[in-house]
């Protein structure tokens, strides 16, 4: 318990008060809530949190009053408000008593969400997949959660889709009018209150549902799921807002696709409200530049994109964010992950793969820009927010060229410095098995054999499992490669999972499917004929083959693991 440290004062409104004391209490931080107009004697409060309070200009002028001259260490004011851009606020002296922070609750808790859940989840851009983003219904945080989406959407030179159902005209126009330039980055489909025919469109890859009724979302989410198996073929990952709801059920109630969340919850977490969750590899990407501009002999705080993160404004803390969020779908376009560095050698990407990135980063800046409401022109101009380099990476000079290539060179560097290595993916496709194969101990030996030997023949590699996990035994492999040689998962969908789940033999096979889903990194949609199959093809490095015989999908390099005679057959040199 932490009864040592003083307490958090809270005032504001509800319920966002009671969340943040509901997240604290079982901390063992002590909270002392407040009302708003009548707070204490704030000389010994070192941490305020106002909780969306009304006319907080007034509010934040009274409280200067009333400490200054009277602090020697200035109070850490957390001003809550609901979205981006913060309320018009007075301007603070740096060194004054009062350290503000401002804290927009929608947006922050777009950021949690899509780092959680983030847009390659439900696709292998790799395999020449684009996202494509289904939003239903846009009552909040609908609208930060696609501002943030399209930060995040550039994987590669393909366009990327989203579709916004639910919306009325009015919200379409509110949007462009924050957005002008958003087309710029996807192609924007608004189609109105209901539903569309998605037969034609490209496959969904994520889905988010942001009612504005909760007490219907169930039978919303029924549709989406039973329209996209008719239409599309894919059951991509369906995030559904909740509100004040509480899901229950068991995993044998789960459909395996609905993962319902509360975005006040998010935001409110002790670890994103006060701790920062989230921002750690935003602040250092900004260490990394100030000290760029120290090396230089200039001094960063005399610079206002160089001052302390606790003193940055909100605009660089933002573009900041902006970067470090989008090195996540930088490593997946690569078939990279980040993990901690202690267990990794130095990592460099190669040429090819850094001029990939470039473009990639690129087009990442682009989409910053354009959403920040830049667009192009042939000579910069700042107050009319118009850029010459916003224009497609081959038309940009080689000057230009080489700062995106010098921002993706130094990502392994950054994230070096946030206590995490880079590492290439290693992929174990694991097709359907044959018929006579069985789920037992045997198998168990043997995967648990070939997992140990991959291990060790590929320290700096990072496993992945990838497979439907429609049979108990490839179901089992898949485990003791999670367990055993902590591998990451991949599940292969060549047809909906509803199917798939229909198709298990009872109850507990349901259940054992259910189990891994909940473990799956990413789900990546194979319908049509011969797409598993060529996916096994061009993106396995290694086919594990349940049974007596190589399966006829192809990979470079195969082991056969025969439970029946209890060996296994290594197709190359281990």
């Amino acid at each position: 318990m932490l009864f040592g440290k003083p307490p958090i004062w809270v005032a504001g409104a509800e319920p966002l008060v009671r969340r943040i004391v509901a997240g604290l209490t079982p901390l063992g931080r002590r909270v002392r809530v407040q009302p708003v107009e009548g707070l204490g004697d704030l000389r010994t409060c070192r941490t305020l949190v106002l909780a969306d309070p009304p006319q907080p200009a007034e509010l934040l002028a009274r409280l200067l009053a009333q400490l200054s001259g009277t602090r020697v260490a200035p109070l850490r004011l957390i001003l809550m408000h609901r979205a981006d851009p913060p309320p018009p606020l007075p301007d603070l002296d740096p060194g004054g008593p009062i350290a503000l922070e401002t804290f927009a609750l929608e947006d922050r808790a777009a950021r949690v969400l899509l780092r959680r859940w983030p847009l390659h989840c439900g696709l292998d851009p790799v395999f020449g997949q684009v996202p494509h983003l289904l939003l239903v219904g846009f009552a909040p945080p609908a609208r930060a959660l696609l501002a943030q989406a399209l930060r995040l959407i550039p994987y590669g030179e393909w366009r990327p889709r989203v579709t916004i159902a639910g919306g009325a005209a009015q919200v379409e126009a509110g949007f462009t009018l924050a957005y002008p330039h958003a087309g710029e980055v996807a192609e924007l489909r608004w189609v109105g209150p209901d539903l569309p025919d998605l037969s034609q469109a490209p496959p969904v890859t994520l889905v988010l549902v942001c009612p504005d009724l909760p007490v219907a979302a169930a039978s919303v989410v029924a549709q989406i799921r039973q329209r996209l198996a008719a239409q599309q073929g894919v059951s991509p990952p369906i995030l559904l807002e909740v509100g004040d709801a509480v899901p229950s059920g068991t995993l044998a109630d789960w459909d395996g696709q609905t993962f319902p969340f509360s975005y006040l919850d998010e935001a409110c977490r002790p670890a994103v409200l006060f701790d920062g969750l989230g921002d750690e590899l935003a602040r250092t990407i900004h260490e990394s530049y100030t000290d760029s501009i120290a090396a230089q002999g200039r001094d960063p705080e005399r610079e206002p994109a160089g001052r302390p993160w606790s003193r940055l404004s909100a605009s660089y803390r933002d573009a900041n964010r902006h970067q470090a969020d989008h090195l996540w779908a930088k490593l997946a376009a690569m078939d990279c992950r980040a993990i901690q560095e202690e267990r990794v050698d130095s990592f460099t990407f190669a040429p090819l793969e850094a001029e990939r990135l470039a473009v990639i980063e690129h087009l990442r800046w682009a989409a910053d820009r354009h959403l920040d409401g830049w667009s192009y022109a042939p000579v910069r101009d700042n107050a009319r927010r118009h850029h010459p380099q916003l224009i497609p990476y081959p038309e940009l000079s080689e000057p230009m060229k080489d700062l995106d290539r010098f921002a993706v060179r130094g990502v392994p560097n950054l994230l070096a410095r946030s206590g995490l290595g880079v590492v290439r993916m290693l992929i174990l496709g694991l097709p359907p098995p044959v018929a006579d194969c069985p789920a037992d101990a045997r198998l168990q030996r043997l995967a648990t054999q070939v997992c140990e030997r991959l291990v060790a023949r590929y320290p700096d590699r990072s496993l992945i499992i990838a497979g439907t996990l429609a049979d108990p035994a490839a179901r089992l492999v898949a485990r003791i490669a999670l367990e055993r040689a902590g591998a990451g998962l991949f599940l292969l969908c060549p047809r909906p999972l509803a199917e798939t789940l229909a198709a298990q033999p009872d109850e507990a096979s349901r259940r054992d499917l259910l189990g891994l889903l909940t473990q799956a990194e990413r789900r990546i949609a194979l319908p049509g004929a011969g797409e598993l199959e060529r996916w096994f093809t061009t993106r396995a490095e290694i086919g594990i083959c349940l049974g007596t015989a190589p399966t006829p999908a192809q990979t470079a390099k195969q082991v056969i693991l025969d439970p029946l005679a209890e060996q296994v057959e290594w197709g190359f040199e281990y």
